[in-house]
């Protein structure tokens, strides 16, 4: 079985972008900027022997702020820059009630089935409640990465950057 570590995309990955007095995914190309430690990140998980998936909510699809055009450059930029191995998107809007919208772990059970992967000895590396959530429910350990906007979290496991994740678990 596989083992992998799970990051949510934005604030995570990549930079958010902040509009409106808050913080939102980028919703062109030239807004989709990822952050310097990524793709360091990656290629460490990677030589670990762990799987790279991004699981990401992308609702500005359904919401008509973001074309599927737009988001399928943005996954090329993942593949291309950072060498990930899977990328899984719920591209519905919060009052949907579907199975991989996170905090579901829809996405999380997808990547498991696809990739034959040992939740028990898998991480989810996110930046909101809805990532907690998708990871307490998929049964996968839960860090969250520590963002201006996330103090709120209750958790143990936080940390302050990127290349800060902790791979202890074989």
């Amino acid at each position: 079985m596989n083992r992998a570590v799970f990051f949510d995309r934005d604030g995570v990955l990549n930079n958010l972008v902040f509009r409106d007095g808050k913080y939102y995914s980028p919703r062109n190309i030239n807004n989709f900027k990822l952050f310097n430690e990524a793709e360091k990140v990656i290629h460490t998980i990677r030589d670990e022997g762990y799987l790279a998936i991004i699981v990401s909510n992308q609702p500005d699809i359904a919401r008509g702020y973001l074309k599927k055009s737009v988001l399928d450059e943005m996954t090329k930029l993942l593949f291309d820059k950072l060498s990930v191995d899977d990328v899984f998107y719920c591209m519905h809007d919060d009052p949907d009630v579907e199975e991989c919208r996170k905090p579901s772990p829809g996405l999380i059970i997808k990547a498991q089935k696809k990739w034959g992967i040992d939740l028990n000895q898998s991480l989810m590396v996110g930046d909101t409640e809805k990532d907690q959530g998708a990871a307490k429910n998929a049964g996968v350990k839960f860090i969250l990465i520590s963002r201006s906007y996330n103090d709120h979290i209750n958790t143990s496991n936080r940390i302050s950057k990127l290349t800060d994740i902790p791979l202890y678990l074989n």
